[in-house]
């Protein structure tokens, strides 16, 4: 399941990681990376 992006998301989406069978680390890390790339404005 694709990760959920916004600041609202991150706990779910590290219980969504971890039970998918990533370390804790691991899930923090991609949780919050997913949160900062999500408050990135594209380039045209």
């Amino acid at each position: 399941m694709p990760l959920k992006p916004g600041k609202k998301n991150v706990g779910a989406n590290i219980k969504e990681l971890e039970y998918n069978g990533h370390p804790r680390a691991q899930s923090i890390a991609i949780a919050l990376e997913k949160e900062r790339e999500s408050g990135k404005k594209k380039k045209k």
